[in-house]
C-alpha cells in the first residue's frame, strides 16, 4: 500500500510541476477551437494527467494508458495497450501528448490514432538532443519525422517554447 502511495505522489508531483507549462495553454486553446463541437474525446497515454478535466463541455471523456490512466467521476480510464484497444465507435477527438517519443513501433501506433478519430491533436518534444532523456527513443523529433509517423500533413502546427526555462528541452511541437 505504501509503495502505491509513493508512486501516486510522484505522479501528482510530476503533473503539478508541469501543469502550468505554456504548451498546456496552447493545448487548451487548440482543443477548445478544434473540439468545440465534440461529444467524445480520448486521450492516449494520459499517465494520470488531469488536463482532460478542463475539457468539461465534452460529455464523454476517456483516457487510455498502459500503466496509469487518469480517471475520475467525469473521466473513464482504460488501463491497457493502445494497440489492443478496440473502441465501440470512433471518437470525435483524440489527443496524444508527449507519448510518441516513447513508443518503439511508433508508425502503427500513430496511424491507429487516426483510425479511432478523424481529428487528432499530437504533441512531441521538438528537437531534443538524442540521449538527453533516457526514456525517449526517437529524439530528436522534428516535423518531418512526425509526418513520416502520421502519413499525413497537419492542418496546423506550432512549436511552443517555454519562456524562462533555459534548457535544450524547452520546445514542443503541437
Amino acid at each position: 500500500m505504501e509503495i502505491v502511495a509513493q508512486v501516486n505522489l510522484s505522479e501528482q508531483s510530476y503533473w503539478r510541476k508541469r501543469s502550468n507549462f505554456m504548451y498546456y495553454r496552447y493545448i487548451n486553446y487548440m482543443v477548445k477551437a478544434l473540439a468545440h463541437d465534440a461529444k467524445s474525446l480520448i486521450d492516449v497515454g494520459s499517465s494520470n494527467a488531469e488536463y482532460i478535466e478542463r475539457f468539461n463541455w465534452i460529455p464523454i471523456r476517456h483516457t487510455l494508458d498502459i500503466n496509469n490512466p487518469y480517471q475520475s467521476e467525469n473521466v473513464k480510464g482504460f488501463k491497457m495497450d493502445f494497440m489492443d484497444f478496440k473502441p465501440e465507435a470512433k471518437y470525435d477527438f483524440a489527443t496524444c501528448f508527449q507519448v510518441l517519443e516513447h513508443i518503439p513501433d511508433v508508425v502503427p501506433f500513430t496511424r491507429k490514432l487516426f483510425e479511432i478519430s478523424d481529428r487528432v491533436l499530437i504533441s512531441v518534444p521538438f528537437m531534443w538532443e538524442e540521449g538527453s532523456s533516457f526514456e525517449h527513443i526517437h529524439d530528436p523529433v522534428d516535423l518531418e519525422k512526425l509526418l513520416e509517423w502520421t502519413g499525413r500533413e497537419p492542418d496546423y502546427y506550432i512549436v511552443v517554447q517555454e519562456p524562462l526555462f533555459n534548457s535544450s528541452k524547452n520546445r514542443r511541437l503541437i
